[in-house]
């Protein structure tokens, strides 16, 4: 099994990635829902639109309402004519219902790039960017580093980076990672944040990995990137920050790493369940609130698990 290598987004500039490219495309594409990304898009699109490397900048927006134009569309619209918005809640994908998600969305987005835009698989670098990084974090050493690595021969490049908090990967998912041990799981426990939404790939790549829905998105394409023995990178950014989530929501993130690394490693073999057990879809919890009143929680987080693009396209 290949050992994940390490980088440094310093090691790049947009010179050296001209050069570096020769005719391949990169394309850069921000996620976004709603309008509460709007203002930082826009500065965001910015910088990226200056960067001579970069061929084209997508948008993979979700509307909160079908029918009304947001912000955020308008905002990316105004920084840059290049900036092109993919309206995730129109694009249908044969194998793919309307429901929502984060990984759903990237996974529409892709499908868009193939079909709408005519991408070529075998010369494009996707590079995906979380759009609610904050202003004084990004830059454009985000795209430098992670299509770096790419454009060097790597399938699969991770951003790895300094948070403040990064509750769900110090306290989960990372232990996680190292309680399962195998050769084969090793390069699981590389990642310096395994958790991060900054990602590269070629386009090629993206079409032969599993995307979960929701908050398994992340884990599920590490453990295919891993288990498929592709090449790859772990990209440090530096430092880091977007805004910080209740414990409600981290309880749910955390629950959705748990469940979709506990159903890979069931489907790939490497762990099995016995006496009627199962991997559940319900998040329940019990808890004392601030009042020393008695509460519970109760949530249904099913996510779907989507094959590969490449069984679709």
């Amino acid at each position: 099994m290949r050992a994940i290598d390490y980088f440094e987004a310093s090691d790049y500039n947009d010179e050296s990635l001209v050069k570096l490219k020769g005719n391949k495309k990169i394309y850069v594409i921000f996620s976004t829902f709603g309008e509460r990304e709007a203002e930082l898009i826009y500065k965001k699109i910015k910088l990226i639109d200056a960067m001579q490397c970069v061929d084209e900048i997508f948008v993979s927006h979700r509307r909160v309402d079908d029918e009304k134009e947001e912000l955020t569309e308008i905002k990316a619209k105004q920084a840059s004519s290049r900036a092109k918005v993919i309206l995730c809640n129109t694009i249908n994908v044969p194998d793919m219902g309307i429901e929502k998600g984060k990984g759903a969305d990237m996974r529409r987005s892709l499908y868009y790039l193939i079909t709408g835009h005519k991408a070529d698989m075998n010369n494009t670098v996707v590079v995906f960017l979380d759009a609610d990084v904050l202003a004084k974090y990004f830059g454009t050493h985000f795209v430098l580093g992670l299509a770096g690595a790419v454009l060097q021969g790597y399938d699969f490049a991770k951003a790895s980076f300094w948070r403040q908090m990064g509750r769900v990967k110090k306290y989960v998912a990372q232990p996680l990672f190292s309680a399962i041990a195998h050769s084969n799981l090793e390069p699981l426990r590389q990642f310096a944040y395994p958790l991060s939404g900054e990602v590269a790939g070629t386009l090629s790549f993206f079409t032969k990995v599993s995307f979960w829905q929701m908050y398994g998105v992340e884990t599920g394409i590490n453990i295919d990137a891993v288990l498929g023995n592709y090449k790859i990178a772990d990209v440090n950014l530096g430092l880091y920050d977007h805004e910080h989530h209740g414990d409600v929501n981290i309880q749910k993130m955390s629950f959705g790493v748990i469940r979709t690394f506990l159903l890979q490693l069931v489907e790939y073999g490497y762990i099995e369940l016995k006496n009627g057990a199962e991997i559940s879809d319900i998040f329940q919890a019990q808890y004392i609130d601030e009042q020393g009143k008695r509460q519970s929680l109760e949530f249904n987080l099913s996510e779907k698990r989507y094959a590969p693009l490449c069984t679709t396209i």
